[in-house]
């Protein structure tokens, strides 16, 4: 009984010992993959919808710019693959959101003072920046007023 045990025993230590162990992937392949996986969004043809409008100040009544606001989709899954922003005041900022398996993966920003930008959700690990966690926060906004209206 003892030899049958240990047998069981052994052959479950070699069985998890031998399986298969995930790698940690490294900061540049998630960039690469990231980078691919935006390159085929913009290469898919989605449903697209426009939103242009006014913005105003924080009081709301003085007009001091204007926004255009055009979400990506799939038509028949209602699955967001991205969301292109553009707000113009005194300055344009140009940020497009990507999505992938409803998850805000990339933002890419484009700002007349100090040039395009790309952020890569989760590239940082523990170690994200501000700016990463404004523009992580502005894409989940963006995100819940698609899923709102579709």
């Amino acid at each position: 009984m003892k030899i049958k045990s240990l047998l069981v025993f052994s052959i479950i230590v070699a069985f998890y010992s031998c399986g298969s162990k995930k790698s940690a992937v490294s900061k540049e392949e998630l960039i690469k993959a990231t980078n691919d996986y935006v390159q085929k969004v913009d290469k898919m043809t989605l449903k697209t919808e426009v939103t242009e409008g006014a913005l105003t100040d924080a009081e709301g009544f003085k007009d001091i710019g204007t926004f255009k606001y055009t979400v990506y989709f799939d038509e028949n899954t209602n699955e967001l693959f991205k969301i292109n922003n553009v707000e113009k005041t005194s300055e344009t900022i140009d940020e497009t959101y990507y999505f992938k398996d409803g998850k805000f993966v990339f933002v890419k920003f484009n700002r007349a003072i100090d040039g395009s930008t790309k952020l890569y959700n989760g590239s940082l690990k523990d170690g994200k920046t501000e700016g990463l966690k404004f523009y992580q926060n502005k894409a989940e906004r963006f995100q819940k007023e698609f899923k709102k209206s579709h």
